[in-house]
């Protein structure tokens, strides 16, 4: 644990983020209408997307955060449920572009930097994303709230 944290904080650093750093983060909502709606009821939220931004994902995961940016925002139920989120490195880049969707408990903040204990005890981690998976995921992941079985890998 002590590893990974280290990891984090060293990927997090030579991108150019303090380790709590959130400033690049934005919140995804929309209205029906597809209007931006950051102000969203935060309560609703029942799935953060953190997308890998570290030095070597960050480089390929515009097009997935882009993605999925659009597929929340163009369907009113997955806006209100779903907060996609710059991470930082999950330390696998040569599997990238990589996301977890991490399922968020009562009082979680959708917007914040999730504890990374929190991630170890979750079953959300896709390395590898493409257009494909990621539709699969916000169908059966974020729809369902199952894990897409054959793609999701432990963290």
């Amino acid at each position: 644990m002590k590893i990974l944290k280290s990891v984090l904080k060293f990927a997090r650093a030579r991108a150019g983020r303090a380790p709590e750093d959130n400033a690049e983060t934005e919140p995804v909502a929309a209205s029906p209408s597809g209007a931006s709606a950051p102000d969203a009821d935060r309560s609703a939220a029942r799935f953060q997307l953190c997308v890998c931004d570290g030095p070597s994902c960050g480089l390929s995961s515009g097009p997935l955060r882009e993605r999925l940016a659009a597929r929340v925002a163009a369907d009113p139920d997955l806006a209100a449920r779903v907060r996609v989120y710059d991470y930082g490195c999950f330390g696998r880049c040569g599997e990238g572009p990589n996301l977890f969707v991490r399922a968020l408990a009562e009082g979680d903040d959708p917007d914040g930097e999730p504890p990374v204990e929190q991630l170890l005890r979750q079953r959300g981690f896709y390395p590898g994303v493409d257009a494909a998976a990621c539709d699969r995921l916000l169908e059966e992941h974020c729809g369902r709230g199952q894990p897409v079985e054959d793609l999701v890998d432990d963290y």
